[in-house]
């Protein structure tokens, strides 16, 4: 107690400064609602085995604030409030209250107010018992009828915002009085009220706004006004175009002008209404073949080319005339008919005339077979080679007939490739019939000529 009153001496000393500052208009009644939480306990007295833990409640009510100047206010409050209280001993036969405390609260407030954002509240609190709810072993023998009905408890405490609509606060409550009443046993504790309330105050009127100051006007010796130059360039404000930046008369007091935004003046700018590097005087980055792709970047600047080859054009490795991205043989030269390979022909003297077989049959001679080790030979030489096998026959027959052993000759072409360790994906099979023979089916030389097999790069 000698802390609380020492605190409540401290604050009044304090109003009494706030007060003394600045004396204004008294302000009128307002009034509203609350909502609050409580965060209570016992203190417990002459018994020792038992103790409290703090737990929760509520209260909500409605509150009057009657100002008694613009700093000191008296505030009545009218609450609804349950305090909860948790016994700290587990023994039945010394467990106490341990329960629900139903209350009409009525706190009679002092408030004083620092400043706009602040006030302190102080006062006491007068609190009428209505129901309790014992839920503790010693339930049969403290009841209602066992406490007192009416008590007082101090309380101090803060208020944020006082004259806005919604003011929180939270104060102590302190209970002075012993709460157990004429029947309470004897041999139980004494148990005093104590704990915190934490709440948001509504205010229902409205909030009066300041009446400002007259405002006193000194009277003012005119002048001639001088002529401006705010931004100091010699030219006055009233010719001025541009009056809050630096420049120049040629341009009416205005910088010189970046037209393309580049950073670089028009004055000095190659360039002025595209926008470039001041390395090159204000100009893009040139593009000498008009590529696309700016010199910088160009590793071919004066030949047109592509950005994936940095601007050159796409090469031709072998120097064939059959450019690398369209060249089946990138390395080796080749024709240009012959999609960027070697002629077989000409390079192996591979003649496919030699390729030949009996008449009505899919069975290589021997001479094909070593005219074939030509292909071998060419296949291994070139990985990335792929040809398309086409087998003919003459005109004996149908092409119900033709065109399945025109097709069974090229296969047996491939499988003696396939044989000879070259991979059967890179060679494709198709048979053509009689429908391009190449010699005179009227004769039997001409008819052994037209039962062959030829190749062709695979583009």
């Amino acid at each position: 107690m000698k802390k609380l009153s020492l605190f409540l001496l401290t604050l009044l000393i304090i109003s009494g400064n706030v007060v003394a500052q600045k004396p204004e208009p008294k302000p009128k009644a307002s009034f509203g609602l609350l909502g609050a939480g409580n965060y209570t306990k016992f203190r417990v007295e002459s018994y020792s085995p038992n103790s409290y833990t703090a737990a929760g409640g509520g209260a909500f009510g409605v509150w009057v604030n009657i100002p008694i100047n613009s700093f000191i206010s008296i505030e009545p409050q009218a609450q609804y409030s349950y305090l909860r209280y948790v016994s700290n001993n587990t023994s039945p036969s010394l467990k106490l209250f341990d329960g629900i405390m139903q209350y009409q609260s009525f706190p009679v407030l002092v408030k004083i107010k620092a400043n706009k954002d602040l006030a302190f509240i102080m006062g006491p609190q007068f609190d009428f018992l209505n129901k309790i709810t014992n839920n503790s072993a010693a339930k049969d023998i403290l009841n209602k009828s066992q406490f007192k009905k009416r008590s007082i408890a101090w309380t101090l405490g803060i208020e944020l915002f006082p004259d806005r609509v919604v003011q929180p606060y939270i104060r102590y409550m302190y209970g002075t009085q012993n709460l157990a009443g004429y029947n309470y046993p004897s041999d139980r504790p004494n148990l005093f009220n104590s704990g915190i309330q934490a709440g948001l105050k509504f205010r229902l009127t409205k909030v009066a706004k300041p009446v400002p100051a007259p405002v006193v006007v000194a009277p003012v010796v005119v002048e001639p006004p001088k002529p401006k130059d705010t931004d100091g360039d010699g030219i006055t404000d009233d010719a001025d175009k541009c009056p809050t930046v630096a420049g120049t008369a040629k341009y009416g007091g205005c910088p010189v002008p970046d037209t393309d935004k580049d950073g670089i003046n028009d004055e000095n700018d190659k360039c002025p209404t595209v926008a470039g590097l001041a390395k090159y005087g204000g100009c893009p980055i040139p593009d000498t073949d008009k590529d696309g792709i700016n010199d910088e970047e160009d590793k071919c600047p004066t030949v047109p080319g592509l950005a994936k080859y940095n601007g050159c054009p796409i090469p031709d490795t072998d120097g064939d005339g059959v450019n690398d991205e369209e060249d089946k043989c990138p390395t080796v030269k080749g024709t240009v008919a012959n999609a960027g390979c070697p002629e077989l022909a000409a390079q192996y003297n591979f003649d496919y005339k030699k390729v030949l077989f009996n008449t009505g049959t899919a069975v290589l001679t021997k001479a094909s077979k070593l005219e074939l080790e030509k292909v071998v030979k060419a296949m291994n030489d070139y990985a990335s080679l792929k040809l398309y096998v086409e087998g003919h026959t003459d005109n004996a027959g149908s092409d119900k007939i033709n065109l399945p052993l025109s097709l069974k000759r090229a296969n047996a072409v491939k499988a003696y490739l396939v044989s000879r360790k070259v991979e059967a994906t890179r060679l494709v099979t198709d048979g053509l019939g009689s429908s391009k023979p190449i010699a005179d089916n009227k004769t039997a030389k001409g008819k052994a000529l037209n039962r062959r097999v030829e190749f062709r790069v695979q583009e």
